[in-house]
């Protein structure tokens, strides 16, 4: 999905023009063919007064939720078609009489000169009304009545929108934001992981095998790396250099190989004194051919599986660190950015937190499930065996 994802969502307006994207903002989710499931429904609770819901037709008013002795109420609203309406034909309960609707403020949009000549275009060629209510040119803009989801149709070619994950309090699509971070997110995590590794792999396997005093000055090494905190090293990374993509890399690896290295070295320990071993030694096997053809291939099942382990760990603290406001990259919305911004209107938008959050939680989940199945394919004795 972090792949195709991204692809299957044709809604860019945020990107074209973000006056227009701002009153598409804070969307619930919905599918197709699936409003019968609540989660994507599109519909939302909108708390007022009688005066505000009014004047608003039976296909957006579906039903009022509960009322309250000072007059108030929670009502449920299609929002998709209420914020058409809104953006169209709202009017105003109290100013408007019988002979004479009086619309609101905020059903009259505010066009450039290339919007309302565009409008104009497209309804000499298409002989399709869009503008309800005409204007005059005003300080370079055009105040008028349109159609709303027909003027971004016509003029930006976005078509009656139907966000399968909702949209965000920027106006921009979920779903599609979700899977650009979360692309981010594993490509980081899969750097991550590859360079510790190495990194590891190399350091340990020569502890490991020479053990004396290399052993006891790489140990000594890595303890003293080992006492630096984590969030201390990202915060003063980020603070000199920004939140780049490798300035995030950098600080993961920094100490991130320490793990690989004593897992390396502790297999290293285990297989260098085996016959195989000494006896490859004494036909005149060299240092490193006995280190990379005959103990690193034993270890590498126990490697491979930790390798994959912390990949979901990665990951999770790099989502945690955007989460706490500490990596924000430029021009990409982290799923921890995501969920930040989510919980600021969790009350009004939950979706914006629920999705995130379960990308999280599968992701983890997944990868613990695959860590688990390659552990018992390189290790056959493991089989069926829980830790």
């Amino acid at each position: 999905m972090t792949i195709i994802g991204p692809m299957l969502s044709t809604y860019k307006l945020d990107t074209v023009n973000n006056k227009w994207a701002q009153k598409l903002k804070d969307m619930p989710a919905k599918i197709e063919g699936l409003e019968w499931i609540p989660l994507f429904s599109g519909e939302k609770e909108l708390f007022g007064y009688i005066e505000n819901f009014s004047s608003l037709p039976d296909d957006v008013l579906l039903r009022i939720k509960q009322r309250n002795a000072d007059g108030s109420m929670v009502v449920v609203v299609d929002y998709y078609r209420y914020i058409d309406h809104f953006n169209s034909d709202m009017i105003d309960p109290i100013a408007s009489t019988a002979s004479n609707k009086v619309y609101l403020s905020t059903s009259y949009q505010t066009l450039t000169i290339k919007e309302y000549e565009a409008v104009k275009a497209y309804e000499a060629e298409t002989g399709e009304q869009i503008i309800l209510e005409d204007g005059n040119l005003l300080n370079g803009t055009y105040r008028v009545r349109v159609k709303f989801y027909k003027f971004l149709e016509a003029i930006y070619g976005v078509e009656e929108p139907a966000f399968w994950f909702g949209s965000t309090g920027g106006g921009a699509d979920l779903f599609y934001t979700l899977w650009k971070g979360a692309r981010l997110s594993l490509l980081i995590a899969f750097g991550v992981a590859l360079i510790n590794i190495i990194i590891g792999v190399i350091i340990g396997s020569i502890s490991g095998y020479y053990g004396g005093t290399v052993d006891l000055v790489i140990e000594r090494l890595s303890e003293l790396l080992s006492g630096l905190p984590f969030l201390a090293i990202i915060t003063l990374l980020i603070l000199r250099f920004g939140s780049a993509p490798w300035v995030v890399v950098l600080a993961f690896t920094l100490t991130g190989w320490l793990g690989i290295s004593a897992l390396t070295r502790t297999q290293f320990y285990r297989y260098k004194g085996r016959e195989y071993v000494l006896a490859a030694r004494t036909l005149g096997a060299k240092d490193a051919r006995i280190m990379y053809r005959h103990i690193l291939p034993n270890a590498v099942g126990t490697l491979i599986t930790s390798l994959v382990l912390y990949v979901p760990s990665v990951i999770f603290s790099e989502s945690s660190m955007s989460y706490l406001g500490i990596i924000n990259y430029p021009g990409v919305t982290s799923v921890g950015t995501l969920l930040a911004n989510g919980q600021a209107v969790m009350k009004e938008s939950f979706y914006q937190v629920v999705f995130p959050a379960l990308f999280i939680s599968l992701l983890m989940l997944a990868f613990n499930l695959f860590g688990n199945g390659l552990r018992d394919a390189f290790n056959p004795s493991l089989r069926g065996v829980e830790e």
